[in-house]
């Protein structure tokens, strides 16, 4: 192990190092309790020789990592790294490839999803990680030698799973799962536009048309606040919060007082501005309004939708002898009803593509999925 770097330098030197390495295992420690980006304190990188450990608060020039990051003849490692991709976006590493993922390479094997790191190392190699610092906080100086140790281990016993993995997969797997960590890596630029984040809160769809039209002005208001302030959204208002409002829509701020676990210090700072945009959204007329659905008369409803789009799931999924989990998780299936029913067609531009209908999923899922007749063509995007 080299220690802590932390300065542009030695960081410099260790990336020079490893550019002719083949694998480059990867992980992150961050902090993201409060905030709505997570806070980036340490990085570990193992080639299978050199084990370094950067620290994030010292380093000013990521140039070097960027360009291994980015560099396609090194296969860069890691274990679901969904949140740690965001947090090496806060300091611009926002090109990963080839991304091999660990947990997701368990699942397209079959041995089911979500599988912890520490589960699929004592799985793959017998040994049994200590997991006492896992509530470490990372953002603190100085970190102590168990702490270190604890953060090494994290790829010194990952860099082995690579080929571990691969001995149990076919060429078609390792090209879907090396397809899907491009697809991880796009998936920052799937971001809803502010005006259609309401779609993403759970049950929004069960809302009529005027308490839409308030949830979508409301949900779109605390997204902008939590990115201005770095505030996790829950701690703005919470999901449950705005559904609220949306049904109730108070007009006074002594009415928002009757919102089921709507704090009184949430109440004195946001009330003027909440009733405001109630208010403002209770004036819209119905034609300004979201609807629940659109083109109803082609809907066959909610809940037989969904049932369609799992069964057209699990049926691509079948012919390509792939789990039903890694073609599609939840997220996915909502994201494609609500592109396809929830949004008018002249807003439907104004949303990314689904990702049933980009890359792999695209040749895979198309021929199978349920296609509305209002959206004409039926091929990848």
């Amino acid at each position: 192990m080299t220690g802590l770097i932390t300065d542009n330098d030695a960081l410099a030197a260790y990336c020079q190092q490893v550019l002719n390495s083949k694998v480059l295992a990867m992980d992150t420690e961050f902090i993201r309790q409060s905030t709505l980006l997570p806070k980036l304190g340490l990085i570990q990188l193992f080639d299978g020789h050199t084990l370094a450990l950067v620290d994030p608060l010292s380093i000013t020039n990521w140039q070097p990592l960027q360009q291994v990051m980015a560099n396609t003849g090194i296969i860069k490692l890691l274990h679901s790294c969904s949140e740690d991709i965001e947090a090496l976006a806060t300091i611009g590493i926002n090109d990963i490839c080839p991304l091999f993922d660990t947990q997701l390479a368990a699942e397209l094997i079959g041995w089911g999803g979500s599988m912890g790191y520490a589960r699929l190392v004592e799985q793959l190699s017998g040994e049994v990680l200590d997991k006492s610092e896992s509530r470490t906080d990372w953002l603190a100086r100085p970190l102590t030698p168990t702490q270190l140790t604890y953060a090494a281990n994290d790829v010194h016993f990952l860099y082995p799973l690579y080929p571990k993995l691969l001995a149990h997969m076919s060429e078609q797997q390792h090209s879907l799962l090396l397809q899907e960590g491009e697809q991880l890596m796009r998936r920052r630029e799937q971001q809803l536009p502010l005006e259609f984040k309401y779609l993403e809160i759970k049950n929004s769809w069960q809302l009529s048309p005027r308490e839409l039209s308030v949830l979508r002005e409301l949900a779109a208001w605390r997204y902008r606040y939590a990115q201005q302030r770095d505030l996790a959204l829950g701690l703005v208002l919470k999901d449950i919060h705005l559904v609220e409002l949306a049904k109730r829509r108070p007009s006074t701020a002594e009415s928002l007082l009757n919102i089921p676990g709507l704090s009184p210090r949430e109440i004195r700072r946001h009330a003027k501005l909440l009733v405001e945009m109630i208010a403002q959204a209770k004036e819209l007329p119905i034609t300004a309004c979201p609807q629940r659905f659109y083109h109803e008369a082609q809907f066959a409803g909610h809940k037989e939708i969904v049932n369609e789009l799992t069964k057209a799931v699990k049926s691509a999924a079948a012919a390509l002898a792939i789990p039903a989990e890694f073609m599609s998780v939840k997220r996915q299936l909502n994201e494609y009803l609500n592109w396809c029913w929830r949004v008018s067609d002249a807003d439907r531009v104004l949303l990314p593509v689904p990702e049933y209908l980009k890359g792999w999923r695209a040749q895979y899922l198309l021929p199978f999925l349920p296609w509305p007749e209002h959206i004409p063509g039926k091929t990848g995007f």
